[in-house]
């Protein structure tokens, strides 16, 4: 494993002393100020590649559990378990301390009558009757 974490690192340095050049070659490249869409996706699959073999190396070094998860059981999302909470810093009874923000937003979004989700019933709790 030792040589796998070297050659990790290695390609980490490898992006940090190149990442303002390949910024300056993709602001040579705009045409009438818009950036290629070819460069952009080719950096950014790139970045994606070496950010995923990070987090899985992360992973196994944690027995196979995810960081986030080791130091957090609530730090994702109660309905996706997918993406972060949209504020780690609120209290996991509030629907921003609880839900993603991309789940949040769903929810907000659906105006179907029949619509329910854990995030409608939160807030319900959290309503205040406005009859008394």
């Amino acid at each position: 494993m030792i040589a796998r974490d070297r050659e990790l690192l290695t390609r980490l340095g490898k992006v940090n002393a190149s990442i303002g050049e390949v910024a300056l070659a993709l602001m040579a490249a705009q045409d009438g100020g818009k950036l290629p869409a070819d460069g952009l996706r080719e950096v950014g699959e790139a970045l994606r590649t070496l950010a995923t073999d990070m987090i899985a190396r992360a992973d196994e070094v944690n027995d196979g559990m995810p960081v986030s998860l080791a130091a957090s059981p609530t730090a994702t999302c109660a309905l996706c378990h997918a993406e972060p909470v949209a504020r780690p810093d609120q209290p996991a009874d509030t629907a921003e301390g609880r839900f993603c923000g991309d789940c949040v937003a769903r929810c907000l979004d659906d105006t179907r009558r029949d619509h329910w989700c854990p995030i409608d019933t939160l807030a319900r709790a959290d309503e205040v009757p406005t009859d008394a």
